[in-house]
């Protein structure tokens, strides 16, 4: 009872300090040209805006309401305790978390020390798990409990010296906790130790150090380490500084400044160990003074309870989760307060972009659908669409200031013309440093072009004359069929054009004759019927598609595999040829 009436005082409190602070510090809608970028690391970047906004709510998890003032105590807690272990500048961490309010302090904390965060899948298998460990050299880890027994296996084969384990019910309030101990409780029996210590133990040890653990970094230092399967689909560690994410946070601000209003919330349900959800949703919301609502396992059928019960403004995820949102029976009110819905991680097509901004208004939104674009290599996100581009097809957006597209052709490496299909490249403030001790990948991502360097997306596009780049398909999944290049993109969209179909997905299959040919994986609607669907999808492919482009092959499968991102999963599409 206590504790309900000190949140609802502390609250109380907060709601006034905003007004307040609304009048005092206000918002800058627009950045001049010449922008001038944060010359510190993203634990300075976020202390400033707590300096700011201290009362306002940084972070919401299940209910429980955490103000900026009080993140960053956390964090310099986080922070003391590490230099009380023995974590120096330098040094890496490795942190295997959902997105957890321990997780945020750590990340930060390990950059406020100077140290790199190493940002590792919870989910990983054992060998996964102690590669990454080996791989980044990582001296302390954090993990959830659900990790713990396959870390244990192989902790003593790591240069791991320190453990610390949490349960997600950490932070969560009393009330839920109890609940949720009750209903979905694991017990997961920790082995303490010298080397194992929960989270309230490593927290104590912050006492032990009474110097001030606050490093100033070169911005360019590396700072976390995040995994990719890059070009090539091998995975590598991709190290990132601190620069290359206040840099796209900036620019951000600069080009959907409307989205990024420190009096709007955000969901964040993108993991913090991808690149989406470590910039976009963590990094941007709390580098603009925003209240990011933490959810440290997804699920679908939740989503209109996370949207309503958190009043949710900006929504952000993979196109995925807005095709589920369309299921859903929302009132037509009940998406009033979201602001803006940003959609990145794979291709919208334009049938569904149409299909979700009407949603969005019979439900009370004024919103439409904004496309980010973007890679693990260049922090997550690199290219966005500004909401007066939003509607036209294909485009995915404008680079960050600061930041450049180039479209050359894959097979010479020369410059195409406007409007021409070729290979993405882009440079800028937010492009990794490199590939984590394999210089010959990094040598080959990158490519000289005159006398700039740049990264080299594998994916296909091109750009307007002003600038503007649209997004193909992937390099990897474009189909080569007797000598035409063919975009499985148009094919899916096509497909989606009958109103049998619920969702699709296009490979190209190997074939004696022409090399490769199309194959379509069609997930019907409720009561639509094969046969029916197959004679009016060969109606849309003459009317739509080239010759060349009509697909050889039709399956119809229940649903579509997906990633742990909730990505359609085309390897395991592929595999299911052989």
């Amino acid at each position: 009872m206590l504790e309900f009436l000190y949140n609802k005082l502390r609250s109380g409190m907060r709601k006034l300090d905003v007004v307040i602070e609304r009048d005092k510090y206000g918002y800058i809608e627009k950045l001049p040209k010449e922008v001038k970028y944060f010359d510190g690391s993203m634990y300075e970047a976020i202390l400033k805006t707590a300096e700011r906004y201290p009362n306002r709510t940084a972070l919401e998890y299940f209910k429980m309401e955490i103000s900026y003032k009080e993140m960053i105590k956390k964090i310099n807690k986080a922070a003391a305790a590490m230099k009380a272990i023995g974590v120096e500048k330098g040094d890496t961490v490795t942190i295997c978390m959902p997105n957890t309010p321990e997780a945020v302090y750590m990340f930060y904390a390990v950059n406020e020390i100077g140290a790199i965060a190493n940002m590792v899948h919870p989910l990983s298998s054992e060998k996964e798990i102690e590669e990454y460990l080996i791989q980044s050299g990582s001296k302390v880890m954090l993990c959830i409990d659900v990790s713990y027994p396959r870390v244990e296996n192989i902790i003593k084969n790591t240069p791991v010296e320190h453990l610390i384990v949490v349960s997600p019910t950490r932070s969560m309030d009393f009330l839920v906790r109890a609940i949720f101990k009750l209903t979905k409780g694991r017990k997961n029996h920790i082995k303490k130790s010298q080397k194992v210590m929960t989270w309230d133990r490593f927290m104590f040890q912050s006492l032990k150090y009474t110097d001030d653990p606050h490093v100033h970094m070169n911005p360019d230092a590396p700072a976390v380490i995040l995994y990719s399967g890059g070009t090539t689909g091998k995975p590598k560690g991709v190290v990132l500084s601190s620069m290359n994410f206040n840099a796209q946070a900036l620019g951000a601000k600069y080009l959907v400044s409307e989205l990024l209003k420190p009096k709007y919330s955000m969901l964040c349900f993108l993991p913090n160990f991808h690149a989406f959800g470590l910039g976009v949703c963590m990094h941007i919301p709390l580098y603009c003074g925003m209240r990011m609502v933490l959810i440290p396992q997804f699920n679908a059928r939740k989503l209109k309870k996370y949207i309503i019960n958190y009043r949710v403004n900006i929504l952000v995820g993979v196109p995925t989760v807005f095709e589920y949102m369309m299921k859903v029976k929302f009132g037509p009110h009940d998406l009033r307060r979201i602001k803006g819905v940003v959609s990145g991680g794979d291709i919208v097509s334009d049938n569904l972009k149409t299909s979700i901004n009407k949603f969005l208004k019979d439900h009370g939104s004024k919103a439409v659908i904004q496309n980010g674009y973007g890679l693990t290599e260049a922090a997550g996100g690199m290219i966005f669409s500004a909401k007066k581009v939003a509607g036209i097809p294909g485009a995915i957006g404008f680079p960050l200031p600061d930041s450049e597209a180039l479209i050359i052709d894959p097979k010479t490496k020369k410059p195409l013309k406007v409007g021409e299909d070729g290979e993405i490249l882009v440079r800028g403030l937010t492009v990794m440093k490199e590939y984590l001790n394999n210089p010959k990948e990094t040598e080959k991502t990158f490519i000289k072009i005159g006398n700039k360097k740049y990264l080299r997306t594998g994916d296909i596009g091109y750009m307007d004359e002003s600038g503007l780049v649209y997004f193909k398909t992937r390099l990897k999944r474009m189909i080569i069929s007797n000598g035409y290049n063919i975009y499985p993109g148009n094919i899916e969209e096509a497909t989606l054009k009958s109103d049998s179909v619920d969702t699709c997905a296009c490979i190209g299959v190997p074939d004696k004759l022409r090399g490769e040919k199309v194959k379509v994986f069609i997930v019907l609607k409720p009561n639509a019927h094969e046969h029916s669907t197959r004679k009016e999808l060969n109606k849309i492919y003459k009317k739509y598609l080239a010759k060349y482009e009509i697909p050889r092959e039709l399956e119809f499968i229940d649903s579509l595999p997906k990633t742990k991102l909730g990505k359609v999963d085309f390897v395991a599409l592929k595999n299911r040829e052989n």
